[in-house]
């Protein structure tokens, strides 16, 4: 009962600045929504649940203007898809194919709260995104995923070139063995078990998680070190396989 009555409040501030900024068209209700977007994040989702539909076209509007600053953008993006829900797919998917880096990441993120299977499709191609961050995102969506197609693309793009900075292993690395380690499948455990050796020591800790879960096998249940425990799974690695 508050939240609707503070959105009743807030609406009506917002139709008063519309009226007092002009006659009613098109340009007073895209001052409501730029307005709309300015509030306070809380406050924001509280009005565009109850009038969002009304502004959604200026929602996608401001969404794809390259006029307008990212931070707006993303906002308006968001904004859209909470007001339209599953039925906002269709601009959401378009702006997951937009040439900015953020577009991209916004799609990704909206989609996977109103229509989780384009997410996934949608994931499925940005996770080998020109931009890391759109990448990572990707790996988050595909998190949700337990089919066997998508275990084999996340072991594919774990080495990639991409994924590589002048021969440094990127985070997004260890983000993909992490998800991976979380329910590991049989055929997996030597490839979990080669990662141990890996020059990247961010990802030997999720590789030992992975072992476990696989094995039903702790080597120990007191602190420590992490390179004194991944030793003790090579050795136990090596004496039982």
């Amino acid at each position: 009962m508050n939240k609707i009555l503070v959105a009743s409040v807030l609406i009506a501030g917002l139709s008063s600045s519309a009226l007092a900024a002009g006659p009613k068209g098109s340009s007073s209700t895209l001052t409501s929504a730029l307005e709309l977007l300015k509030l306070p994040g809380e406050n924001r989702r509280m009005v565009v649940q109850v009038q969002g539909e009304k502004y959604y076209t200026q929602f996608v509007s401001l969404a794809f203007n390259e006029a307008q600053p990212m931070s707006l953008r993303w906002k308006a993006l968001m904004a859209a898809a909470e007001a339209r829900g599953p039925k906002s797919t269709p601009d959401l998917v378009r702006a997951g194919d937009s040439s900015q880096w953020f577009m991209r990441n916004a799609a990704l993120i909206a989609l996977s709260e109103v229509n989780t299977d384009e997410a996934q499709k949608l994931a499925q191609k940005l996770i080998k995104d020109k931009a890391l961050v759109v990448r990572s995102a990707a790996v988050e969506v595909l998190e949700k995923s337990s089919s066997p197609e998508v275990r084999d693309l996340l072991w594919e793009e774990l080495n990639q070139k991409y994924n590589f900075k002048n021969a440094h292993s990127l985070w997004i690395r260890h983000q993909i063995v992490d998800v991976l380690a979380k329910k590991p499948m049989d055929r997996e455990l030597k490839t979990f078990a080669d990662l141990l050796s890996d020059s990247d020591t961010r990802v030997h800790l999720p590789a030992v998680r992975g072992l476990e879960r696989l094995t039903g096998v702790r080597l120990s249940d007191k602190p420590i070190k992490q390179t004194a425990l991944v030793d003790m799974w090579k050795d136990y690695i090596k004496k039982n396989n």
